[in-house]
């Protein structure tokens, strides 16, 4: 496995743990009749990170077998990790503070966590481009 790979792979472990700690106060929020926007909101911390993380391990393991110059493996791997830390604060700070973070708009909690999530959206939407025009290159 490459330095890159590993990168990805400690990173992706790193999100997956925040997203299996964010399951503690779901399980809280459910068990103590919290409101439905709230159970949501950890829910999505919980299995959105969980699925993040899992997903940028499994990027990992089939990294090397990408024909990929080292300029777009760096492109995937570091858009994969910022994507997955935008995500990290978004998702749980959200669900904390009870804000979606779908506009900008105020409070500044909310501006927080709609950046977080661009953050996210952006880092995963380049990687999976990449990732596909890696996928595409090999197989050609």
């Amino acid at each position: 496995m490459n330095q890159l790979a590993i990168h990805l792979t400690l990173h992706g472990a790193i999100v997956l743990l925040i997203g299996l700690l964010s399951g503690i106060p779901y399980g809280t929020a459910i068990t103590h009749k919290k409101s439905e926007d709230i159970v949501r909101g950890w829910r999505v911390a919980h299995s959105g990170l969980s699925m993040g993380g899992t997903t940028m391990i499994a990027i990992s393991a089939v990294l090397s077998n990408l024909e990929l110059n080292p300029v777009l493996g760096a492109i995937l791997v570091w858009s994969s990790v910022i994507s997955g830390y935008g995500f990290c604060i978004a998702l749980p700070y959200g669900a904390w503070m009870g804000h979606r973070g779908l506009t900008s708009e105020k409070p500044v909690q909310n501006k927080v966590v709609y950046t977080g999530n661009m953050i996210g959206a952006i880092g995963s939407l380049i990687s999976t481009l990449v990732l596909v025009f890696g996928c595409l290159i090999t197989i050609w």
